[in-house]
């Protein structure tokens, strides 16, 4: 209980509530009001409103002078390029993945956890018009991806308990059906060296995801997936082709024994 409460007395409830305000933006979209933000967020408004100020004084945030709503700003931008700068396993599965997705017709990504869900580092698309579109940055949930259960099924059980729990809380009653998936998941990774999600997070994609160990210590494990549409691929390509081709790539980013 001691250990508890000298946590507590560490947090910064002004600070989180700042991050919070961030993290409601969603990709796509052009700005927001306060009062939307305050919907997303569960804050006051005239919370908001105070943190939308700050944060827009320090260059996180930037307003419309027009109408007033706000988007994410330039800071934020220069924050995220340290973020992936310090991640130097980009350096080396970058151009391997580059060659991937050109010489297999398929987007493929790199990803790391972000609480519940996965968020790409690196992506790369063929330059065919039927590749999957997909940004740095996106975010993507573990338990209905491939890239994410893929994570999943490398995970240490101890740090998959801990996950079971934040996904519960995540998704409530959907949790029993969600785990069941994942557990069918984890024995196709055991058996095959794969995860597959073949049209259950989006309806028109297939993909196929590998978990990458901690490329180097004191980095976190990752996950790597490769996908198409399915009018291109079917799941007897991803699982014949595409799959083993994954596998044998990840061999060459962090060989796994």
């Amino acid at each position: 209980m001691q250990e508890e409460d000298d946590k507590d007395r560490l947090f910064v409830t002004a600070l989180a509530r700042g991050l919070q305000v961030m993290a409601a933006f969603r990709p796509g979209e052009s700005a927001l009001s306060n009062l939307e933000i305050a919907k997303r967020t569960g804050l006051p408004k005239s919370t908001v409103s105070r943190l939308t100020y700050t944060l827009t004084t320090l260059g996180y945030l930037s307003q419309d002078e027009h109408s007033g709503f706000y988007r994410l700003g330039v800071a934020l931008l220069a924050l995220g390029s340290v973020v992936l700068a310090s991640y130097d396993i980009r350096q080396v599965a970058g151009p391997l993945m580059r060659e991937f997705a050109l010489e297999n017709n398929v987007s493929i990504s790199l990803a790391m956890r972000d609480g519940t869900d996965m968020v790409y580092l690196e992506t790369y698309r063929s330059q065919s018009r039927v590749s999957v579109q997909l940004t740095v940055g996106s975010r993507v949930p573990i338990a209905t991806t491939a890239i994410g259960r893929a994570f999943y099924a490398g995970l240490p059980v101890n740090v998959r308990q801990q996950l079971d729990g934040e996904l519960a809380t995540r998704y409530g009653e959907r949790w029993p059906e969600l785990q069941q998936r994942l557990q069918l998941a984890m024995a196709e990774y055991q058996r095959c060296g794969y995860s597959a999600s073949f049209g259950e997070y989006e309806p028109d994609v297939m993909a196929v995801g590998v978990h990458l160990p901690s490329p180097t210590p004191g980095q976190p494990p990752m996950s790597l997936n490769a996908s198409g549409p399915a009018f291109a691929f079917s799941a007897e390509v991803m699982q014949q082709q595409v799959a083993p081709a994954l596998i044998a790539l990840r061999q060459r980013i962090v060989p796994v024994t």
